[in-house]
């Protein structure tokens, strides 16, 4: 999501708050305000205006969460959401007195969190959207001067409301009343033509439009303009009438004087014309000449409907007014201009009567109705299309693809589907920002409409992902289609100054080999996708049964690691870190391990790298830090002190804006004292060396230790480490293995046990399994190191039985000869 959606978090428990917030921020979340109380939160949410509130219902304070709920409400109809470990009745009556958008009992899993929020803000949104309508049908009713009517027939009750005043001597709207009571104003004359109109509407159902006369209360007459329709109820029987009534009395009599008065006639927007009975022009207006070309004198005397063509359903129109004894008629109908033009126009058509019912005159009023319908047009194509790359949209590919999918089934044919996905389109955005972003998405919009044949539908569904729809008649017929594709992407693009090279990753399903219908091919196209990114990205691959089993296999650890965190199945296993001078416990590193309820100890070489790529490794990381924190304090090292204890931190939890404040959260929770910390993090995490360099000497405040885990395998300026403050190097275990065999092995090692040394920086190698590998860092001047020669990761009730036989002392290395 391009704009994060905000949140605000209320409760007052600290660690749930924490862990609420942390789920959320995890989740992709905004959470922009936490509070612990109800007045705290009817305050922040007056002064910041979050999108949604997640609120717990048991506060203390003279406002609970339900109380704040409805005052936030009342206020500025912000949607809550209640999140409590309570579901007793009377809770849950109360809290449904505050029109809650969710009631979630905690704890609550992440999944269950994300989809509640997702539809509260749904919600939330159709609200907004019905609110709008509402108002816009309002103004649209007030501009118009329009009144409503609804007669409800069970009832026999009448609903009016609107501009109707005028009938009810400017009683305030809405009115209610029965349908008799109305009918009662209705002019004598005119009732029987009204009691018709309902009942026909009524029997038929169909729309029925009429004007007729109504006394208002104060005696005075008026002429109404009255569009009506009956519709079913839910058992199909007719259970109401609507209508709408506009107040036509000054209209009809301007219309009575219309041959008495030139300048209404000659100032109105649209066109009017006077005919006789027959239909010859008597007179037109200037607008008639604006509109079709024709002046008065070409007009006068000419057939109305042969001189304009008029086509549609205006023909007929006066055998339809003879036939029906009606005098008015109001429709859309083709006309054509001088100059040959065929252009919509919106007609009435009124016929004048003299005092014995002889129709004398007609008056026809028309309006060209081109822009309109332009802008109709315009609307339609903006619905289903993308509005930057003007490519269909997701809505006009579903009804696309599912015409493919109907064709290729009746031809007995393929049809083939490929999710396209650009490479790191994101680095593009946040680098050069996102108006050349969207220049980029439009190239790439282009390039692809060039590569396909007219037959193919491309479409973007959103960000930097497309689709295509293409006929085949094998699978090959997709790898040649997308190799054109990546091979056509892969041109260099000037926007600018900026010279880009882009590619993409393609997913490839088709139909019927991987599904019959459109939701299963897309999952399967971006299961493929998926691949071809994991393989490397700049390739495509065709969708297999083996890449939905791992996807299944991923899906399926990501959410039971997710569970596992939140329920505190994890636990944590420490290896010693011995002094290789005198074999002294210098410290232990923490390491997580899963021990699931099914699949037995699951290692962190399976778990972690999906922990990563889902971004469960902030919350994994933290719960690592705190349950260690706790375990680990107060055991006491060889010294008679606090243990030094070495967490590991991943490079994308320490690039979270919050790290520093989770780091300081959790020491003041657990009380571990910080300068027995050491956080390792990887030389991936000194890339952005401005940020990383802040950020460690604002970690430093907190006392902490820092160390550079798995040293040598990434990329490492000796500035940027001569620049930091890292007190130990952990030269990674790859060196350590082949330090007795390779000679290049124990230079580097040397090498960087000198540069340690030379920065002031302690050494620890990591992965000394062989008496050989102990004598050789011992004999470089590695302070520690730690391997399976020494203890494997214990549990921590193992390492508490090793510390009190050994007395914190490994004097003689397990496994030394």
């Amino acid at each position: 999501m391009n704009d994060l959606v905000k949140l605000m978090l209320v409760e007052d428990e600290r660690i749930v708050a924490l862990d609420l917030s942390s789920q959320l921020q995890a989740l992709g979340y905004d959470v922009h305000a936490v509070v612990s109380s109800g007045e705290q939160a009817v305050s922040r949410a007056t002064d910041e205006e979050p999108d949604l509130i997640l609120m717990d219902i048991h506060l203390d304070g003279a406002m609970d969460g339900i109380d704040a709920a409805q005052e936030i409400q009342r206020r500025l109809h912000i949607p809550v959401v209640f999140l409590t470990a309570y579901a007793e009745d009377e809770t849950l009556r109360r809290a449904l007195g505050s029109r809650p958008f969710g009631y979630l009992v905690k704890p609550c899993e992440g999944r269950e969190l994300h989809a509640t929020i997702q539809m509260a803000l749904a919600r939330r949104a159709v609200e907004i959207a019905v609110e709008q309508s509402e108002t816009r049908l309002h103004l649209a009713l007030d501009a118009a001067e329009l009144g409503v009517l609804e007669w409800s027939l069970e009832a026999d009750r009448l609903h009016a409301t609107g501009h109707l005043g005028v009938l009810y001597d400017g009683r305030p709207m809405p009115v209610e009343e029965s349908c008799s009571e109305f009918l009662a104003r209705v002019h004598p004359a005119d009732k029987a033509e009204v009691e018709a109109a309902i009942r026909g509407t009524l029997q038929k159902r169909e729309t029925v439009d009429l004007i007729f006369r109504a006394n208002a209360e104060d005696g005075s007459l008026h002429y109404l303009e009255a569009h009506a329709k009956a519709y079913p109820g839910i058992d199909g029987s007719t259970t109401r009438v609507i209508g709408i009534l506009k107040d036509v009395t000054e209209k009809h009599l301007k219309e009575e004087s219309l041959m008495l008065s030139r300048v209404v006639f000659d100032t109105t927007a649209e066109a009017l014309v006077i005919t006789d009975a027959l239909r010859n022009i008597v007179a037109v207006n200037a607008a008639f000449a604006q509109i079709t070309g024709y002046a008065q004198t070409e007009a006068q005397g000419r057939n109305l409907d042969e001189l304009l063509r008029i086509r549609g359903s205006g023909e007929g129109l006066l055998h339809q007014l003879a036939a029906r004894g009606q005098d008015f008629w109001q429709g859309e109908a083709f006309c054509q201009r001088k100059n040959g033009e065929s252009f919509p126009s919106w007609q009435s058509l009124s016929a004048v009567r003299n005092d014995a019912g002889e129709t004398t005159h007609f008056v026809t009023a028309f309006s060209d109705i081109s822009p309109i319908l332009a802008a109709e047009q315009q609307l339609d194509h903006l619905a289903h299309h993308d509005p930057l790359t003007g490519l269909p949209n997701r809505l006009l590919f579903d009804d696309r693809f599912e015409h493919a999918l109907s064709q290729a089934e009746r031809q007995q044919q393929k049809c083939l589907l490929l999710f396209i996905d650009l490479d790191d389109f994101k680095v593009v955005n946040d680098t050069l920002g996102h108006t050349t972003g969207d220049k980029l998405l439009q190239v790439v919009s282009s390039r692809l409409s060039v590569v396909l044949r007219r037959s193919d539908t491309i479409a973007r569904l959103g960000g930097d992902e497309f689709v295509v729809i293409a006929e085949a008649t094998d699978s090959e017929d997709g790898a040649r289609l997308a190799e054109k594709i990546l091979d056509t992407l892969g041109h260099p693009v000037t926007l600018g100054r900026e010279r880009l090279t882009i590619s993409c990753s393609i997913g490839i399903s088709v139909y019927p080999d991987h599904g019959h219908d459109r939701h299963t091919l897309m999952r399967a196209a971006d299961i493929a996708m998926y691949s071809a990114k994991n393989r490397g990205r700049n390739r495509y691959q065709l969708y297999s049964e083996a890449m939905a089993s791992r996807a299944s296999e991923r899906l399926q650890m990501e959410q039971g690691l997710r569970h596992a965190i939140q329920a505190d199945a994890l636990t944590l296993h420490y290896q010693p870190q011995i002094g290789l001078a005198d074999g002294s416990l210098c410290g232990i590193e923490a390491l997580v391990r899963w021990p699931h309820p099914e699949l037995g100890m699951i290692p962190p070489a399976r778990f972690i790298p999906i922990a990563e790529e889902s971004g469960v490794i902030d919350a994994l990381g933290r719960w690592v830090l705190r349950h260690a924190c706790r375990e680990m304090r107060g055991v006491l090292g060889s010294d008679g002190r606090q243990l030094r204890l070495a967490v590991n931190v991943s490079a994308r939890q320490f690039l979270r804006d919050d790290f520093f404040e989770s780091i300081r959260d959790i020491l003041a929770e657990t009380q571990f004292p910080p300068q027995f910390l050491e956080l390792e993090i990887t030389e991936s995490c000194l890339q952005d060396i401005g940020r990383s360099a802040a950020l460690l000497a604002k970690l430093k405040t907190l006392e902490v230790n820092i160390s550079i885990d798995d040293f040598g395998t990434g990329y490492s300026s000796l500035s940027v480490l001569r620049g930091l403050p890292i007190d130990r190097l952990k030269v990674d275990r790859s060196f350590i293995a082949d330090l007795h065999q390779q000679a290049d092995s124990v230079n580097v090692v040397h090498a960087i046990c000198t540069l340690a040394k030379s920065l002031g920086m302690a050494i620890v190698a990591e992965g000394i399994e062989l008496e050989e590998q102990f004598q050789i860092m011992r004999g470089m001047g590695c302070e520690e190191g730690q391997g399976f020669l020494f203890s494997h990761a214990l549990p921590h009730g193992e390492l508490l039985d090793l510390l009190r036989q050994n007395g914190a002392s490994f004097r003689r290395p397990q496994g030394a000869r």
